[in-house]
């Protein structure tokens, strides 16, 4: 009803205001203190409703069955007695603003009115309708302030509980005030026992001095935040001691207790995986596991910048089995797939892990020597020729009892790189056709290359059959 009338008391349902009108409860035992507020509002009767109770019984039971905007709120009540009075009426409806009617003029006394759910108080006897009208509206406006600043906040806090990446946030001492689940699950500690403590829980000791100049950095910069795609890989560590590779985005924000900085982490274990695998599969013979021609070839270019740049001696070698078609012929495919991995297993064995060595196709190799010379080249080659002529094949899968095996030969043409090459295939060209001549001198030798530095020579061979 409109407070230019008397105002009466709470029995039933009130009718709902009409739209643009603030529906007050007044909540006052004293009759004469209820006047007085009638009286200040009453320049306001044609935007204001208000009701009256005369307990806290009664303004709840009211609260329950009612809509209204606002409460003015007496706290010495039959029922209930000072901060008690704010204290019981703001659980009952914690969205609902409250304006406190007091006696007590004390700045101190209205603070704590205010931490404790109010949103303004008014000293009886100091009061005007202007004040008073001001009190309600602002009131209303500062709960609905808080309830947007406590929807967002919850939204906010949703989001962050439900995010895949575990979030963090520090404060300017790089003490952790905010702990995801994601990040309980990354880390592996529970929230509850990681807040306040120091960020460098988090990182392997080693990278602690470079994060700290890092983050001292960000915090002077003009840059406010860094993505995922600026930001470069780090080393997250769990609480168990593992430690895992990490994408890391990081923002900043000025606050009244100062520089707060927010992380968002994403383990990134599982992509290098794939990435690594990749590129090995991108770069690996998948019968040998040997580099594949691509990949030797990026090798070998890589010793023949050094080779200009430091005139260090490479050496190269072109490896071919000897008549392999004849061993796919007579024992089939997979006999000859067995001689093509065994050859790798020699070869590795025999080089040391300086050295780089790749399946160019079929049965042909390539072999890169950095630091080596022309006749320490030719020794390795010998070598490998001889350890590969004494290799057993196996004729059955996983070397079985009573299934045989056989011995293969090889043709390797050697050659060395002069810094005059333009690439690395002038010297393969030259290994292969060293190669060609080892092939054509009987198989199963070493020919070096008459092309550089110095004349051909074939080494001799050591008899040896197919299938034994």
């Amino acid at each position: 009803m409109s407070i230019a009338l008397p105002v009466k008391p709470v029995q039933s349902r009130e009718p709902e205001p009409e739209e643009g009108h603030t529906a007050i409860l007044l909540v006052e035992d004293d009759d004469a203190d209820a006047r007085l507020v009638t009286r200040s509002l009453t320049p306001y009767a044609r935007r204001a409703t208000v009701a009256r109770a005369t307990s806290l019984k009664e303004a709840r039971a009211w609260l329950h069955r009612n809509a209204c905007d606002v409460v003015l709120l007496d706290l010495s009540l039959p029922d209930s007695f000072g901060l008690e009075t704010v204290t019981r009426l703001h659980a009952d409806a914690p969205s609902l603003p409250l304006v406190v009617l007091t006696g007590y003029d004390d700045e101190d006394f209205a603070l704590e009115i205010l931490a404790h759910g109010a949103q303004d108080y008014l000293v009886k006897g100091q009061t005007d309708g202007p004040l008073m009208w001001r009190a309600v509206q602002h009131a209303m406006a500062r709960k609905r302030l808080e309830e947007e600043l406590r929807l967002s906040e919850e939204r906010l806090q949703g989001i962050i509980g439900l995010a895949q990446d575990a979030i963090l946030t520090t404060d300017e001492n790089l003490n952790i005030t905010l702990f995801n689940r994601a990040a309980e699950s990354l880390f592996g500690y529970d929230a509850d026992d990681i807040l306040g403590r120091p960020l460098s829980l988090l990182i392997p000791e080693r990278f602690r001095p470079d994060h700290e100049a890092h983050i001292a950095g960000f915090a002077t910069s003009m840059v406010q935040a860094q993505v995922m795609t600026n930001r470069r890989e780090v080393q997250g560590l769990t609480a168990d001691g593992r430690e895992f590779p990490a994408e890391v985005s990081i923002a900043k924000l000025h606050h009244a207790r100062g520089l707060l900085f927010t992380a968002v982490i994403r383990d990134v274990s599982e992509r290098k995986r794939v990435e690594s695998e990749l590129r090995r599969m991108a770069t690996t013979d998948p019968l040998t596991g040997l580099n594949n021609r691509r990949r030797i070839m990026e090798l070998a270019e890589v010793e023949m910048a050094r080779l200009r740049r430091y005139g260090r001696p490479v050496s190269v070698l072109m490896l071919d089995i000897d008549r392999f078609k004849a061993i796919n012929d007579t024992h089939g495919h997979a006999v000859g797939d067995r001689a093509l991995v065994r050859l790798a297993e020699v070869c590795r064995a025999e080089l040391r892990d300086t050295d780089h060595i790749g399946r160019l196709g079929g049965e042909e190799f390539a072999i890169i020597l950095p630091e080596t010379p022309l006749a320490s080249a030719t020794e390795v080659a010998e070598r490998l020729r001889h350890r590969l002529a004494m290799a057993d094949v196996a004729l059955q899968p996983g070397g079985q009892s009573g299934g045989g095996t056989l011995r293969m030969t090889v043709s390797i043409g050697v050659a060395m790189c002069g810094d005059e090459d333009a690439s690395i295939e002038r010297a393969l060209g030259r290994a292969d056709r060293a190669l060609y001549e080892a092939k054509s001198l009987g198989r199963n030798r070493v020919v070096v290359s008459d092309g550089y530095p110095g004349p051909a020579f074939a080494t001799a061979s050591i008899p040896t059959s197919i299938a034994s």
